[in-house]
């Protein structure tokens, strides 16, 4: 039935105890709806119904059935606002991923390694890695053109075994990819990530999209084959654990090691700026101003693998950083300090680069400053309010 538009409603419950002292060896009870986090930290969220603000850098996860592994959508910590959230008390988190790894991208396939005796060991730190060999999808053929596509049609890629019923004992990573269509008929595939641990090529399932305004008239449907590639080779890793954060970030180094040769992987943790100094001074920026530093860059590094959301940019949104500057009477940039509103969001292995935007006052004849920028954690406050 109709419910009013407004009025005085019923109050939000009072913050509950998460962890009740009546639990044996529980700590004391401390209600409350704020929590903060620091870098490395996760909290799951207990059985209920919860509105959850992750702050400015946390992200909420989601325990992915497939791999096993912790699931970050790629515009967690960006969005913002309130996420409502019905937890069983397991499967979702909020956690301060900031200076951890938290993946991996190919930079070389290798050769001649063996699943069971291939190891990745991270340097510096504690994360914990397994390697995928082999079970690239490759030679997408479309083998039956179809007919009468006003739309291209959605493509389901089945994915790889899990770890439990995959031969190599670690599960894979899902394909995905997309079809393009020409004059009716489905004239191409392109991958937009090969995936990896596939021990056979799986049959994808080609649909009509529910918006093609052919739909009702007749459609006959495209069928497409793949086959499969990388035997012995690395095609992909999974960050089972990604450890305590790194001092630096950047300098986390992935060994393979095993029967095999070549191969090799670019970790990329999640950061933030936690400092950003002028060294060497600017001139012409205006008297006694405020000046904007910003950022550029700060995205995954692409890997080897051409077709894959890394290279395609669609695996993560870097945010810019906010930076306060200053500009003294006469106009110049001296060395200083900046003021962090937002130290930004980048999954990578390499710091952004700092970009200072002219003030309007500026004398249109500019000598940049030098700035330097310090890639690293810290904490965050999240919300964890009980919904009705």
């Amino acid at each position: 039935m109709p419910t009013p538009l407004s009025g005085p409603g019923i109050g939000l419950p009072a913050a509950q105890y998460l962890y009740p002292s009546e639990l044996n060896n529980a700590p004391y009870d401390s209600p409350g709806n704020r929590i903060a986090l620091a870098a490395g930290d996760e909290l799951p969220i207990p059985a209920g119904t919860w509105y959850v603000n992750v702050g400015m850098y946390c992200t909420l996860d989601f325990l992915d059935p497939q791999t096993g592994l912790w699931n970050m959508g790629n515009t967690a910590a960006w969005a913002g606002g309130i996420c409502y959230v019905k937890s069983d008390g397991f499967n979702v988190r909020v956690a301060n991923r900031l200076g951890c790894p938290i993946g991996a991208v190919v930079a070389a396939y290798g050769s001649g390694y063996v699943q069971g005796t291939t190891t990745i060991v991270a340097t510096p730190g504690n994360s914990t890695w397994v390697p995928i060999v082999g079970g690239q999808l490759a030679g997408a053929s479309v083998t039956t053109v179809g007919g009468g596509y006003g739309v291209a049609p959605l493509v389901f890629i089945p994915p790889p075994p899990p770890a439990a019923n995959n031969a190599n004992g670690v599960g894979g990573i899902q394909a995905t990819g997309y079809a393009v269509i020409s004059s009716g008929t489905v004239s191409g595939f392109t991958f937009t990530n090969p995936g990896a641990g596939y021990p056979s090529a799986p049959t994808p399932v080609v649909l009509p999209n529910p918006t093609d305004p052919n739909i009702s008239t007749g459609i006959t449907t495209a069928t497409i084959t793949f086959s499969v590639t990388g035997s012995g080779s690395i095609t992909g890793a999974f960050c089972t654990n990604p450890g305590a954060p790194l001092s630096n970030p950047n300098q986390i180094t992935l060994t393979i090691s095993g029967a095999g040769s070549s191969g090799s992987l670019t970790a990329i943790t999640l950061q933030t700026v936690t400092a950003a100094s002028v060294s060497g001074a600017g001139t012409g920026y205006g008297a006694s101003g405020g000046v904007l530093l910003t950022t550029t860059g700060g995205v995954p590094p692409a890997g080897s693998v051409s077709n894959n959301p890394d290279a395609l940019y669609l695996a993560w949104r870097p945010r810019q950083a906010q930076i306060a500057l200053t500009s003294n009477a006469g106009g110049t940039l001296t060395t200083q300090l900046g003021t962090i509103y937002d130290g930004g969001l980048f999954l990578t292995n390499t710091a952004p680069t700092g970009v200072i935007v002219l003030p309007a006052n500026s004398n249109g004849s500019v000598v940049a400053g030098t700035v330097a920028l310090t890639m690293g954690s810290r904490p965050d406050i999240i919300t964890l309010q009980p919904a009705p």
